[in-house]
């Protein structure tokens, strides 16, 4: 059983450092100019270029988060999520052992005592300041779940662990489940198995998470999650996520998820570790900070992120960076959505919104960036990046005008990609022009 370190112990103070470098930027960068790019108005305009599409007024219409929360059964209401609301008394308090209403010393083990109550009514986990080494893994069950931070900031308390998806399984093995704290008998024994029986080489993107969820309803509030493997290991193939997430109405409020390659992983996978082709889930992210360098947000579902911050940390890649690598089913209208948020990178341009994550020939990722601002780390003439996996070059729709000089296109039209802009602010923003072919 991990040991939940208070803050008094030795802490992890990286990600602070960073967090406090990227604010004390971003002032000096205001500082030096009377009116700042992010507050300049948007000079996008539509159809943009086939390599930078950008949304009419009329077409930004259709990507609003009540779509990208619609249902895929007919006649089902859109999913409606209010503010995360807290108890007054929560059902189990995490914290170092002895300490006055403390009912376990590791995340995990309240987890499990919250699932074994086998209730539909949501739980309360409550984790005071501090840091718990380890992963936590939330089974699927009757009733949600909500873990929540009891400090002052999201940085107070820290889940984190070092896992590469490139591991073989026996190092896995010993990494994720010391001391026996996955075993059979225990709520999260079927997800620990079936990633310990996984036959390959390695231990791959899906089994690399430091937090994995699959309760429908989960609510995260005021915490960080750490894949902490970092800048540890070479510019190759190394899928380290922090929080994977495979539920539907998964919400996530004032949470810093931090890592470098697939650092947010949301997935449509079943108990069996499996993706499926008839599930969307959905998941609001709010007042966030999310960290990486390769695909930092990464798979198959509905996201919505709002008033959020991404920061692009390509120290270890050095010649590549994608904030978003969707993996939306061709038939599914609505994959991941960015609002009123922030997309930050240093460097000359290397940074790239985001590709396509063409796991199939089903695939056509779906992403929209909206009323956001984009710094000038990112690159102008080429915002999108060719798909993983299939190396399908990108080609956004442009359209063409009518009689009325409104622009005419499927926005779903499969034999271009489905990643748009609109409204965006901030240098990186630039709509550059394509030379005549």
């Amino acid at each position: 059983m991990d040991n939940f370190q208070s803050p008094e112990q030795p802490v992890n103070i990286s990600s602070v450092s960073r967090l406090a470098l990227a604010m004390a930027f971003g002032v000096t960068l205001t500082a030096c100019s009377s009116t700042p790019p992010d507050q300049i108005p948007s000079d996008q305009t539509a159809p943009g270029t086939s390599s930078r599409p950008i949304l009419s007024a009329n077409e930004a219409k259709n990507f609003v988060t009540a779509h990208y929360f619609s249902a895929l059964t007919p006649n089902t209401a859109p999913w409606s999520p209010s503010s995360i609301s807290l108890p007054a008394q929560p059902d189990f308090v995490v914290g170092p052992a002895g300490t006055q209403g403390v009912t376990h010393t590791s995340i995990q083990a309240a987890v499990d005592a919250a699932i074994i109550k086998r209730t539909n009514k949501r739980q309360y986990i409550a984790i005071m300041p501090g840091e718990d080494q380890g992963t936590v893994y939330i089974p699927a069950a009757t009733g949600s779940l909500t873990l929540y931070g009891m400090g002052e900031k999201p940085l107070d308390v820290k889940i984190g662990q070092a896992i590469d998806g490139d591991m073989s399984t026996a190092d896995w093995r010993r990494t994720v489940n010391p001391a026996g704290k996955y075993m059979p008998g225990k709520p999260a024994w079927y997800m620990f198995d079936n990633c310990q029986n996984k036959r390959g080489t390695n231990i791959g993107v899906m089994c690399s998470a430091v937090v994995w969820s699959q309760n429908n309803g989960l609510q995260l509030q005021n915490l960080t999650i750490e894949n902490n493997l970092g800048d540890s290991v070479d510019a190759g193939n190394h899928p380290a996520v922090a929080l994977r997430t495979d539920g539907d109405k998964t919400q996530i409020n004032k949470v810093n998820i931090l890592g470098r390659q697939n650092t947010f992983f949301v997935t449509n996978s079943g108990v069996d570790n499996r993706l499926q082709n008839n599930r969307q889930t959905r998941t609001l992210v709010t007042d966030s900070y999310l960290e990486g360098d390769v695909d930092i947000v990464s798979g198959r579902g509905a996201v919505v992120f709002d008033n959020t911050d991404f920061r692009v940390v390509n120290s270890r890649t050095q010649q590549e960076a994608y904030v978003f690598a969707p993996a939306t089913l061709s038939n599914i209208y609505y994959g991941f959505l960015a609002i009123n948020s922030r997309f930050t990178a240093s460097g000359d341009g290397v940074a790239q919104l985001g590709r396509s994550l063409d796991v199939d020939s089903n695939t056509n990722g779906q992403v929209v960036i909206r009323d956001s601002v984009i710094n000038e780390g990112f690159n102008m003439a080429k915002p999108w990046a060719d798909s993983v996996i299939a190396k399908r070059p990108f080609a956004g729709n442009t359209g063409a005008e009518d009689d009325k000089g409104e622009i005419q296109r499927n926005l779903n039209d499969t034999n271009f990609n489905r990643m748009w802009e609109y409204n965006n602010r901030g240098i990186g923003s630039k709509v550059v022009a394509e030379p005549k072919q």
